[in-house]
Order: C-alpha cells, then structure tokens, then sequence
C-alpha cells in the first residue's frame, strides 16, 4: 500500500470514519468532530479514513458548529467530493502511529 504524500499546499484533516455506514459516507465525514473551528476553518481537504486508507476527500467550503443539541460544542463541514484526488486509496497509518484520536492534522 502506498504511504500518502501530502502538497506542501494542502492542509489536509483525516478523520476515521467507522466500517459500518449509519449514514452516506459524506456525511459520516462532515460532521460532530471535536476540533478547534479556527483550525478546522484552514482545512483545505478532509479525507475520510477507513482501516488507515483514504476511502474519500472533500474539499472543505466551509466550517461550523453544529446546530445538533446532541453534539452542542463540535464541528462540521461543508464540502465537495473530489472523486479524482490523487489521495485516495493511500494509507496515512504512519501519520496516527498508534494514536486513538479519529482526528489528524497533516500540513498544519
């Protein structure tokens, strides 16, 4: 499996996202992440992380609270699916290590 090897413009935020899919993958990805809003605000790609590979990215448009009372205080997005991102089916396993945070910044 090839590593992922992230532009050196690109702010990238992977978020482990689970293998059974309560929802579309989109909005598994988007939302109820517990992440500064200033730092997410920078994010110029969010890739959804399944078994350490880069299953989707998206192009974040825009960053928030969510107005959900059950996740008062997290963030969400709002973005487009880049279906050709060169990032996809890439591993970024050496980037958590044997970290338990779904969250991880790269380039930031």
């Amino acid at each position: 499996m090839q590593e992922l090897i992230p532009k050196p413009n690109d702010r990238i935020l992977c978020v482990k996202v689970g293998k059974v899919r309560r929802e579309n993958l989109y909005e598994m990805t988007r939302k109820y992440w517990v992440v500064k809003l200033e730092r997410a605000s920078q994010v110029t790609h969010v890739l959804a992380i399944v078994d350490g590979i880069v299953e989707t990215v998206y192009i974040s448009q825009e960053w928030k609270y969510t107005d959900d009372k059950q996740h008062e205080g997290r963030c969400e997005f709002i973005g487009k699916e880049e279906p050709k991102s060169e990032y996809i089916g890439k591993s970024v396993k050496n980037f958590y290590g044997h970290s338990a945070n779904p969250v991880k910044y790269i380039n930031m």
